[in-house]
C-alpha cells in the first residue's frame, strides 16, 4: 500500500470524525489524528491539505455529489460513505494534480477497506460520472 493511500486513509478518517462530532476545525482534528503516531511532514502536510480543502468547499462538494444519487438522498448515506465522496469529489474537481480516473480509483478501494461492496460499486458510480462531467468534450 503507497503512501498517498495511506494518507487518503487518514483524511478519510478524520473526514469521518469531522462529520460524526460535527466538528469545524480540521487543523484541529489532523493534529488529534497524528497525536499518537510520527508521520513524515509530506505526509501530513498532504493529509491537511484534502482535509482542509474538502472542508472549505464542503457545501459546493456537497451540491455536486447530491444531483449525482439516484434514487438516494445525501442525508442517508453512512458517515464514511460521505467521507470518501467527499474526498474523491474533491479530488476530481479541486485537485489538478491528481487525475480523475486515479481519483476514482482510490475512492473505490478506500470504500473496500472501510464500507462493503456495495458502498464501493455505489461510489464508483458516482464518482464516475462526476468524473466524466468534468472531462471536456472529446478527451
Amino acid at each position: 500500500m503507497g503512501a498517498r493511500h495511506k494518507s487518503r486513509e487518514a483524511a478519510v478518517a478524520i473526514l469521518y470524525q469531522l462529520d460524526m462530532v460535527r466538528e469545524k476545525d480540521p487543523g484541529k482534528a489532523v493534529a488529534e489524528y497524528f497525536a499518537t503516531e510520527n508521520p513524515e511532514s509530506a505526509q501530513m502536510e498532504f493529509v491537511s491539505s484534502m482535509v482542509t480543502g474538502v472542508v472549505s468547499r464542503i457545501d459546493e462538494i456537497d451540491a455536486k455529489i447530491g444531483p449525482l444519487l439516484v434514487n438516494w438522498e445525501f442525508a442517508r448515506l453512512g458517515y464514511m460513505e460521505r467521507a470518501i465522496l467527499r474526498l474523491g469529489t474533491y479530488e476530481i474537481l479541486f485537485d489538478a494534480t491528481i487525475p480523475g480516473a486515479v481519483a476514482v480509483d482510490e475512492a473505490v478501494e478506500l470504500a473496500k477497506d472501510f464500507c462493503d461492496a456495495d458502498s464501493a460499486g455505489f461510489i464508483n458510480g458516482v464518482l464516475d460520472k462526476l468524473a466524466k462531467e468534468k472531462q471536456p468534450s472529446g478527451s
